[in-house]
């Protein structure tokens, strides 16, 4: 028990990393939730700050999500626990930790990115297939958001065609967390008022 309080802790607070906050804050001197969306993620900082800011936000946030995955088994294995447990705790916590950081008064980003990377972590494959899909959905829509959410919910699809139940039960609780992060998009696309990809923030 002990191992998996210490793997919920370790990736909840690589989780609450906001690379957005960081980048915006030591680079340009600004933050980047007084901008735009106010969302500290990718799109908001490729249309706030520009591609390599935002190129860089999408780096961070994904390499967290894996390298607490990664990091995870590593200890499950050396502490005599079960790492494929452990690897699904740790990214439930670090996604967790993205969304509701304890820094950030319990606000945050959407959790695509980090979703994505620590499903990398977790199922490769499966991973490269639904960020083709996503993006074939962006060039179709050129909605980040439409892309994001489809994207993400194609996880417990793919999940239940490889027989991962515990994959398929994470993929559903990452869709519920993406889909409720964007639920203000989902007003905007009904309204016709959301920004279509490389279009600067309103």
């Amino acid at each position: 028990m002990f191992v998996y309080l210490l793997v919920v802790v370790i990736s909840y607070f690589m989780g609450t990393i906001s690379c957005a906050y960081l980048i915006s804050n030591y680079i340009f001197s600004s933050d980047i939730r007084q901008h735009g969306s106010k969302n500290p993620g990718t799109t908001n900082m490729m249309r706030t700050f520009g591609k390599k800011a935002g190129v860089l936000t999408l780096i961070g946030d994904y390499l967290k999500g894996t390298l607490a995955v990664l990091i995870s088994i590593f200890l499950a294995k050396k502490m005599g626990a079960d790492p494929d447990l452990a690897k699904y705790i740790s990214a439930l916590a670090a996604v967790c930790g993205h969304n509701w950081s304890v820094f950030m008064k319990f606000k945050g980003g959407k959790g695509v990115a980090t979703s994505y990377g620590t499903m990398l972590a977790i199922s490769p494959l499966m991973t490269i297939a639904s960020m083709i899909f996503y993006i074939i959905i962006l060039l179709v829509t050129r909605y980040v958001s439409i892309a994001s959410m489809l994207g993400v919910c194609l996880f417990p699809i793919l999940m239940l065609i490889t027989k991962d139940m515990s994959g398929l039960w994470l993929g559903i609780l990452f869709s519920v967390s993406v889909i409720y992060k964007h639920r203000g998009n989902i007003h905007k696309l009904l309204n016709g008022t959301e920004n279509r990809f490389g279009a600067k923030a309103r």
